[in-house]
């Protein structure tokens, strides 16, 4: 109760308002909630696509990180598969030691390692090489950092990265190495990312070298550093077992644990960038598919949110431009109406106070101006009638109008068939009286209260209604069958959806037949759908006719039947309301008889 009279309360000050208010604040009203979706709208539109952009930013800056260093780990893997096949250097490592070492120079005397030399020269990203014979002839080394390597081979064979090239059977495994550290280097002078590999002979029978090849470790730093987005996210570079390479920026140690127990970085999986949320942050995968490496960038989604934030400043100043500029539009629109009314209201006062001769400007042919034309007519009009003798006038209309509501309505047909009905019953004669009881039924609802849709149940009703006063035409000769899912009963349709195509049933399909009619209406629910279904076992027509019927025009049935013409309108209507989401077909066979389909949406 409380809120209604509030609710009274604001339409009671809203139609005090005079209608230039009336108009400012209409189109404030309306503008404002538009307004509103307007800039929600475009602030989501704007947020998916900078969502969007941003993805697509950081899936190719990962992507990039790992393609460079998926190029620098690829020299590696092309210089010991170099070292594994070449047939000379294989040779010096399969021979004796005492042949090798007493000859000076050997490498290169007996080796193109001057033209592996060269190639080394223009890979700056390669700090060390290292190729230890398993025969204990001197190694090969060469250094770009000044870094001193172990030449003991015994010693190299005790560290796990050995043990692991021998369990890897000829391919690369990787390791980090610190500068400073002491293992492969006596001495390192800056941190490397060494790729290690056991050489076999040809018949790989044999193993006859361990080759460590070492890579600048800070090139991976650089390559991570120079794709960092914000100094609080993170990236980082890790072999398959997750040891980290390089890492720059803020990194969580939990999300990288998460990150590698990934299925996207499984053997099996096929996928070599993904991405995904944990952990209030967005991360970026990318793993290589020649080497080990994996790259993992991680960005807080407060970077997101703030950037999210960015995006309503459009939206806002649009919102307020408009709101601005909506108040002298406002203004110019209702000047445009409240100047003609105050004029036309001015002219209506001088004649309600007796100058018959005024007339109001016109200022547009508008439905104000179309006002203010009237009311000059009227005005002329009011001085003829007055000139006329105007009271006689006025009588007779006074006479016409009492002639037109003692006319017969809707109530007195009603009241009579009542009546008649109970006369009926009164002689004991309850055929009769059903039968009143039916039409009088049908008229109601054929009127239904002026409503055009109804529910299914009342059109079954006018239907059955129907049927019952035929049958007492018939006789015997009409039976019919309704079946409606319970289901649908409440259903809305358009009010005479059905019953036409009943009409035509008897009246073209069962009139001029001699065997028992049978009408059957059916009713179902599909798939959202409601479907229904009209037969009779009438004379039928050929299918061209049935198919005409639909096809024709209004003008086709200028000199029909009604119901004919019924059909076509009933074909009109659903076209109106469903467009084409609906089914009308009519199938008829010459002597079997006549089958109508309607599918509509279920409402």
């Amino acid at each position: 109760m409380g809120q209604g009279k509030k609710k009274s309360k604001i339409l009671r000050r809203y139609r005090d308002l005079n209608i230039r208010q009336k108009i400012i604040l209409s189109t404030y009203a309306v503008l404002f909630p538009l307004l509103i979706i307007a800039s929600v709208l475009i602030f989501f539109y704007n947020y998916s696509n900078t969502l969007k952009d941003d993805t697509q930013l950081y899936e190719r800056l990962t992507k990039s990180v790992c393609d460079e260093i998926d190029y620098m780990e690829q020299d590696a893997l092309d210089i010991s598969d170099y070292f594994a096949v070449n047939r000379q250097i294989n040779n010096v490592l399969l021979d004796e030691p005492e042949n090798v070492n007493n000859a000076a120079l050997f490498w290169k005397l007996r080796t193109p390692i001057t033209f592996l030399e060269d190639i080394l020269a223009i890979k700056s990203q390669i700090k060390t090489v290292i190729l230890y014979p398993e025969s204990g002839a001197e190694v090969y080394y060469q250094s770009r950092d000044g870094s001193v390597h172990n030449t003991n081979i015994e010693e190299i064979r005790r560290f796990p990265i050995y043990e692991k090239a021998i369990e890897a059977q000829g391919d690369v495994v990787w390791q980090k190495v610190p500068a400073n550290e002491r293992g492969i280097y006596i001495r390192n002078r800056s941190d490397k990312v060494i790729a290690c590999r056991e050489l076999y002979n040809l018949s790989k029978s044999k193993r006859i070298g361990f080759l460590a090849i070492g890579l600048d470790a800070s090139r991976y730093t650089e390559s991570c550093q120079s794709m960092l987005q914000a100094p609080n996210e993170g990236m980082v570079v890790l072999d398959s077992t997750g040891e980290v390479f390089a890492q720059v920026g803020e990194i969580k140690d939990k999300i990288v644990e998460d990150f590698m127990e990934r299925e996207e970085l499984q053997p099996t999986s096929k996928q070599t960038q993904f991405r995904y949320q944990a952990n209030g942050y967005y991360i970026f995968g990318a793993k290589s598919t020649q080497t080990d490496g994996i790259v993992c960038y991680m960005s807080p989604k407060t970077n997101w949110t703030k950037q999210a934030k960015g995006n309503l400043a459009i939206p806002i100043v649009l919102f307020i431009a408009l709101l601005v500029g909506a108040w002298p539009l406002s203004l110019l629109m209702s000047n445009s109406i409240v100047k003609p009314i105050a004029k036309l209201g001015s002219s209506m006062e001088k004649f309600r106070n007796g100058d018959f001769e005024q007339q109001t400007e016109v200022y547009a042919q508008d439905e104000i101006g179309q006002l203010a034309e009237a009311f000059n007519k009227m005005v002329g009009d009011i001085k003829t009638l007055i000139n006329e003798n105007y009271v006689i006038a006025l009588k007779e209309k006074e006479i016409e109008l009492n002639a037109l509501q003692a006319q017969i309505n809707p109530h007195f047909l009603y009241n009579v068939l009542d009546s008649l009905y109970w006369q009926a019953m009164g002689a004991d004669n309850e055929e009769l009286a059903e039968d009143i009881l039916s039409l009088s039924k049908l008229f109601r609802l054929l009127l239904s209260q002026g409503q055009s849709r109804i529910r299914v149940a009342k059109e079954i009703e006018l239907i059955t209604c129907y049927l019952q006063i035929q049958k007492m035409r018939f006789a015997k000769k009409l039976d019919y069958k309704i079946d409606v899912e319970k289901d649908i009963q409440d259903c809305m349709i358009s009010k005479l959806l059905l019953q036409p195509f009943v009409e035509n049933a008897i009246v073209h399909g069962l009139e001029a037949v001699d065997k028992e009619g049978m009408v059957t209406v059916s009713g179902r629910e599909e798939d959202g759908y409601l479907t229904f279904l009209i037969e009779d076992n009438g004379i039928g027509m050929d299918q061209e006719e049935a198919d005409q019927i639909l096809l024709a025009d209004s003008e086709y049935y200028a000199g029909s039947r009604i119901g004919h013409y019924a059909i076509h309108n009933i074909k009109e209507r659903l076209q109106l309301r469903y467009e084409d989401d609906f089914v009308l077909k009519i199938f008829s066979k010459v002597n079997e008889g006549t089958k109508v389909i309607i599918r509509i949406p279920k409402e």
